[in-house]
């Protein structure tokens, strides 16, 4: 009797487990990250990195096969199927706005042109002022770069500088990197101001650390 409980118990597992399909392992990733107002950026990377882990960006960014394409009928399957993982990841007064495009690029375009704040001046503004008042306090040298580091990305993501000059571009690089440094040793704790005077007092100083703890 024990060994029959145990094949059924077996098989009712794996009929669960067949049970999962990608929507719900996509809905599990972003469930409790679906795309708002305010955090475009977050979010487009994780359904990116989702999508692209599941073979399927081209359906974001590639070309739209056409239905004349002996491809079309298993391509329009996998579309039909990302656009409701797209749209299962946004609150719902934004996934009402693209409900009726017709293929997952076309979402994922309209949701870019409307969300995207690529070049937002005010966007930049503000990321600016908040990595100036951004400051250690209670965390740990560790946490207070880890903090920094992150809102210094999300500005790159705004910005989107893309240097045309291959001379300029190492030069450019440097800049930045100085005056992250300078960000990052004007937020320190007082306590620490003899390791800032120590690191402004070199020529050339960057800012790929290991952090002191």
């Amino acid at each position: 009797m024990s060994n029959t409980l145990e094949v059924d118990s077996s098989i009712s597992s794996q009929t669960t487990i067949q049970q999962s399909t990608p929507l719900t392992e996509f809905q599990n990733i972003v469930g409790s990250f679906k795309l708002n107002r305010g955090n475009y950026l977050e979010w487009s990377q994780l359904v990116k990195t989702c999508i692209k882990g599941k073979g399927k960006l081209s359906h974001l960014i590639g070309p739209v096969v056409s239905k004349d394409d002996p491809r079309f009928v298993v391509w329009d399957e996998e579309d039909y199927q990302i656009m409701s993982w797209l749209w299962n990841s946004m609150q719902p007064e934004i996934s009402r706005t693209c409900m009726f495009l017709s293929t997952a690029k076309e979402i994922w375009e309209s949701v870019c042109h409307t969300n995207s704040k690529v070049k937002d001046a005010a966007q930049m503004y503000e990321l600016k002022t908040r990595i100036q008042n951004t400051k250690q306090g209670i965390l740990s040298i560790t946490e207070y770069y880890n903090v920094i580091k992150s809102r210094w990305l999300e500005l790159d993501q705004y910005q989107n500088l893309r240097m045309k000059c291959s001379i300029d571009a190492p030069r450019h690089q440097e800049f930045i990197e100085r005056e992250r440094v300078n960000d990052f040793l004007a937020g320190l704790n007082v306590e620490l101001d003899q390791v800032r005077v120590q690191i402004l007092g070199k020529s050339h100083y960057h800012l790929k650390m290991k952090p002191l703890q």
